[in-house]
């Protein structure tokens, strides 16, 4: 069995006694004698013979066996066996060994090398180099061969690759991938056991250890292009020198952190432990650092002292697994240990095990995927509500933010462009709106994901700053009511979609608009206007009310009327506030803090809706039969009417015509794109609804009559359980304690044929209330499906959920490994069949398998699965992903 010995890992009971130094223990370990081997050939060619490769009992050092390898290959020829190693940035200290004995001398460990900064233009993909240690084996008994100088190394290869590929080669970000074993080849063949393979001195393996945050950034010092400047404000520091209470914290891609202050951030979230330079500028500025921990091996040289002053929190990483759970438990129990500031609090991010995560850590960081999704506001919000009541009490929860949409969407986008995974960003209202729905649990915090620099010059990164740069500074103007607010209570409005979320500190109440009728990427359309009241019971009638913006504030009328205050406002947009307050304290701070930062708001929403604008006038450009200076007159008014506006200084009367001028683009892309791909709504398209996708959701609809004939999906006629088997379908259920589940072949009323596939998830407890369920407790998988290169999948079938599933704000999801779970159809409700659609595009040798989850109680059916495979006419298809 492979031996994969994670370093950090306490064993013991006595933390002290069970740590080694970080330079003498291992992060992997393997004895290769697993059931596989686990070498594969690099380089292969016609003169490269293998003769046999197998696990072999009776010669080893180490285990129960080893990999033994016998070839032929010409004098002069080095075959590449390499070893998948998990992804760790190269750090003076990384280290590669392997115990080896091989018939001929000359064998030489190498390693393989991604530069994640520097793109291959052939291929779109990271440039990879091979990078060999020059020390050869002996050859005969065994042998360990050392590589520990691969820092030194990858310098003086990347010079080599210059001079080959030109002078766009950036070692920063380097990240090794492979260990790989030059075997020589000559007459007669070659014999090579490999017994232990071990890896030394990294910070962390790339994620895949458990509890672990992936290595993300190197230090470096990033250059912010002219073409896009700096804000010209900055928030309130914190005097004290002590963390925020309600941070705004940003996953750090390399940006100069006086950049990140200035676009509203008091934080940024890193994947790995800082360096001293990164510490001494984070001090200088008052901003502070989320970051993995130190190893338990490297907090015995390397203590929790005032060396990381600026560290608000350890991150632990993802939880995902049960297996993780003890890992991360003695992890936050060594940090507990060398702890020098015991407020400091450890992080963990659970996926589907909230509950378990908030017994080992401090704070726990909450969020799912919004952007594209055809996931609702109130389905969001339930779904953090039912986190908040999963937690131990008391535990303070951070909620995650896309600023961009997911992985998924970006690998399809980037295999139809035949480029690299691409960025969609997230627009202020969709911050807005997701921000604000996380306002009903209470958040001591934000982190806002990125996976790109935002100092890149790119359109798509100047959106995604000046709207986080808008949202950190709503955030900013509720700062007091998020940090201090002691209660959520929800005050109804005179509109059936539209709600208040109330958060009350002392006199002065908050609230917080929710239009609940809005899914995840759709603003409001505005309709004849109806003035909007809203009742507050038990508020005083003493009390003054403001509509609030970060652009400006406007009194409001209140009056007294049975079963509370009841306060009057003509318009209400969704990124605007209600103070209601009898505390004249609160509305001066509110009136200090939009004084400074006011001008700034509405000249940003200004440049944010002239950029949008830009991404329209260039989509609608590339469609025939669109009139596009009629379709974008209505915004160039509102744009135009600024300039008055600016003139007399009424930032508020600027900020809102800059809104409305993105209401207006955001209601014209909804209009041409249900023209131009009517048959690609949310949740079936494998694109989100952007400007900068209009013209590939164009190409893909002009597609669709071109595809094959509809065939069925293996097994996915439901008709015969051996069959069903047989194709690779596998059923999987987890239910907790109270529930059970099924998935059965039912002949009850069938979409077709004589059977159907059926789900069901049972409540056995006696309350009326139903339990509450974490995760989904079953769901079936589907076989691999594979398209033909520069084909798109379409997925087709019927489905029936008699009745809403309960206990969840998941109800039946129906998605996909490549579209992700961001790209679901969500079935609420539907006592009839109906057909149910999916496209995808996938890059070219990823596998397709369709996932069918129950997340309720309740009873869901499935049937008549099919599948055809519609080609693309793309210039060029991005390679997987490795």
């Amino acid at each position: 069995m492979v031996a994969a010995i994670l370093a950090w890992a306490i064993c013991g009971d006595a933390l002290a006694q069970s740590f080694e130094s970080a330079q003498s223990s291992p992060v992997l370990l393997d004895n290769m004698d697993g059931a596989t081997p686990a070498l594969h050939v690099l380089n292969p060619t016609s003169e490269i013979r293998l003769l046999s490769h197998a696990i072999e009992s009776g010669r080893q050092r180490f285990g129960k066996a080893s990999e033994h390898v016998s070839f032929t290959a010409p004098a002069g020829t080095s075959v590449q066996f390499a070893y998948n190693l998990p992804e760790a940035i190269v750090l003076a200290e990384t280290r590669l060994t392997a115990i080896t004995s091989c018939n001929r001398p000359g064998v030489q460990l190498a390693a393989l090398v991604t530069l994640k900064r520097s793109i291959d233009e052939e291929t779109g993909q990271p440039r990879q180099l091979l990078v060999r240690s020059g020390k050869n084996g002996k050859g005969g008994d065994w042998e360990q061969l050392d590589f520990s100088e691969l820092s030194r190394e990858l310098p003086a290869q990347v010079r080599v690759a210059r001079a080959k590929y030109g002078g766009a080669i950036d070692e920063r970000e380097a990240f090794v991938t492979h260990l790989v074993i030059l075997a020589p080849g000559g007459p007669g063949p070659t014999d090579l056991w490999v017994d232990q393979i071990a890896m030394y001195g990294v910070l962390n393996v790339g994620g895949k250890a458990p509890g672990s945050a992936p290595n993300e950034v190197l230090p470096m010092n990033a250059v912010i292009p002219a073409a896009h400047a700096t804000p010209a404000t900055s928030p309130i520091v914190t005097a004290s020198g002590k963390p925020p209470v309600a941070p705004r914290v940003i996953q750090w891609q390399g940006e100069p952190l006086d950049y990140l202050q200035k676009l509203g951030f008091d934080a940024v979230w890193m994947g790995r432990p800082p360096v001293d330079s990164e510490i001494a500028e984070a001090r200088r500025l008052g901003m502070f650092i989320v970051c993995e921990p130190p190893t338990p091996e490297q907090m015995r040289t390397l203590p929790l002292d005032a060396r990381f002053s600026q560290v608000m929190a350890w991150d632990l990483g993802k939880l995902a697994e049960p297996g993780d759970l003890e890992v991360c438990r003695r992890w936050a129990q060594a940090i507990e240990y060398y702890e020098s500031d015991p407020a400091r609090p450890v992080l963990l991010r659970p996926t589907g095990m909230t509950r378990e995560a908030s017994r080992i850590a401090d704070l726990v960081m909450i969020g799912r995927p919004t952007l594209g999704s055809s996931l609702p506001w109130p389905s969001y919000g339930a779904w953090l509500g039912q986190q908040r009541r999963l937690v131990r009490g008391g535990t303070p929860l951070w909620v995650s933010v896309e600023t961009h949409c997911g992985p998924h969407f970006g690998a399809q986008l980037g295999a139809l462009r035949g480029s690299a995974a691409a960025i969609v960003p997230a627009t202020f209202h969709e911050l807005s709106m997701t921000t604000s729905a996380a306002f009903g649990i209470a958040p001591r915090g934000f982190c806002f994901q990125s996976n790109a620099s935002l100092a890149g010059g790119e359109p798509e990164n100047q959106i995604r700053s000046l709207a986080l740069e808008l949202t950190n500074l709503r955030l900013g103007l509720a700062e007091p009511w998020l940090a201090g607010g002691k209660s959520v209570t929800v005050a109804q409005s005179s509109r059936a979609d539209l709600s208040g979320l109330v958060i009350k500190v002392e006199r002065s109440h908050l609230i917080v608009p929710m239009r609940w009728s809005d899914n995840a990427l759709a603003p409001t359309e505005r309709t004849k206007q109806q003035p909007i009241s809203f009742k507050l019971p038990g508020v005083p009638e003493s009390s003054d009310a403001y509509l609030l913006s970060i652009a400006g504030s406007q009194r409001l009328p209140a009056k007294r009327v049975t079963g509370g205050l009841q306060i009057t406002v003509d318009h209400m947009p969704d990124d605007a506030f209600l103070l209601v307050t009898e505390d004249g304290y609160a509305y001066s701070h509110i009136e200090r803090y939009l004084r400074q930062h006011a001008p700034r708001a509405a000249h940003a929403r200004i440049d944010l809706a002239a950029l949008r604008r830009q991404q329209a006038v260039e989509a609608l450009a590339k469609i025939p039969g669109i009139d596009a200076r009629a379709e974008i007159a209505p915004v160039d008014a509102q744009l135009t009417a600024v300039a008055e506006m600016i003139q007399r200084r009424d930032h508020a009367a600027v900020f809102g015509c800059a809104a409305e001028a993105e209401r207006l683009l955001d209601e014209t892309l909804r209009r041409v794109a249900a023209t131009v791909a009517p048959s690609l709504p949310v949740g079936s398209s494998p694109l989100p609804l952007d400007w900068t996708t209009l013209a590939e959701m164009r190409t893909l609809e002009s597609a669709l009559p071109a595809g094959s004939l509809p065939q069925s999906v293996p097994g996915g006629d439901f008709e015969d359980l051996n069959q069903l088997l047989q194709a690779g379908w596998q059923r999987f259920e987890q239910p907790p304690t109270g529930v059970t589940t099924a998935v059965r072949l039912s002949p009850e009323a069938p979409g077709q044929g004589a059977y159907c596939l059926e789900l069901q998830v049972q409540s056995q407890l006696t309350e009326n209330a139903p339990p509450s369920l974490p995760a989904a407790p079953v769901w079936v998988t589907s076989p691999p499906l594979q398209a033909p290169p520069g084909h798109m999948v379409e997925i087709s079938g019927q489905v029936r959920v008699p009745e809403p599933p309960l206990g969840s704000s998941d109800p039946l999801l129906i998605f996909d490994s490549v579209g992700g779970n961001e790209g679901a159809i969500r079935i609420e409700s539907s006592p009839e069949w109906r057909p149910f659609r999916l496209l995808r595009a996938p890059t070219p040798g990823a596998e397709l398998r369709l996932t069918i989850a129950l997340g309720g109680i309740g009873r869901a059916q499935i049937d008549g699965l099919s599948v055809r495979y519609v080609p693309l006419q793309a210039p060029s298809v991005a390679q997987t992903p490795r």
